[in-house]
């Protein structure tokens, strides 16, 4: 009850926001698991227009990505990356990995503007593979650009 109670004081602007957040990340989530990640990548990086700061789109991610158990570090930026690309924010999705004890895994950051967003606590133990920049001016149907490492 406290959350729903903190939800309903927040202002309408900021609601909405946070709905855009879940919407994203439950459509990420639904996506990777019928669907390759370049075209789910594809989607999330196609650029619009809009207005909202960079700041208040990675708050409403973050928030989000924190409530919903086995929200991964690719799931929240695939969901972020889809959210900055609608407002009309260019980003960068890197995706990298690391050995440790004869395995390997993976992780994934978004940076904005030069910005690590979402990732950065481990990013720099990962060796880079590929980064995917969203690009495409509003009304064009490019998605995105890859840049491997």
């Amino acid at each position: 009850m406290r959350r729903l109670a903190a939800f309903v004081a927040l202002p309408p602007g900021d609601r909405r926001l946070l709905l855009e957040a879940l919407s994203a990340l439950a459509a990420v989530r639904v996506a990777l698991r019928f669907v390759a990640v370049e075209r789910v990548r594809a989607w999330a990086g196609r650029v619009t227009p809009g207005t909202r700061p960079v700041d208040k789109i990675v708050w409403a991610v973050g928030v989000v990505s924190r409530q919903l158990p086995g929200t991964t570090c690719l799931k929240s930026a695939l969901a972020l990356q889809r959210l900055l690309s609608r407002h009309g924010h260019v980003s960068e999705l890197h995706i990298g990995v690391a050995r440790e004890d004869e395995k390997f895994s993976a992780h994934a950051w978004l940076t904005c503007e030069g910005r690590i967003l979402v990732g950065e606590l481990e990013h720099d133990r990962f060796t880079r593979l590929v980064a995917w920049k969203a690009v495409g001016l509003p009304g064009t149907t490019v998605a995105a650009k890859s840049d491997p490492a």
